[in-house]
């Protein structure tokens, strides 16, 4: 008696060559990810910033030069 079955060597190495593909586009998108992520820290700190500097301002601590062209 023969069992037929779908675990044949091509077919397991077409399989991994598909896992392999879709685990490359994954890191990809991860690294996206990772640095869109630091991207929006670095755009965080600069709101910070410029929070903290806008409330000196409205407290009287600091001043604005008007430049002359």
């Amino acid at each position: 008696m023969v069992l037929r079955n779908e675990w044949t060597t091509k077919a397991l190495t077409k399989q991994m060559i598909g896992m392999e593909e879709q685990l490359k586009k994954l890191s990809q998108v991860i690294t996206q990810i990772a640095v869109q992520d630091i991207r929006i820290d670095n755009l965080t700190s600069l709101v910070i910033n410029l929070q903290h500097e806008l409330s000196d301002l409205r407290r009287g601590d600091g001043w604005i030069d008007h430049k002359q062209r």
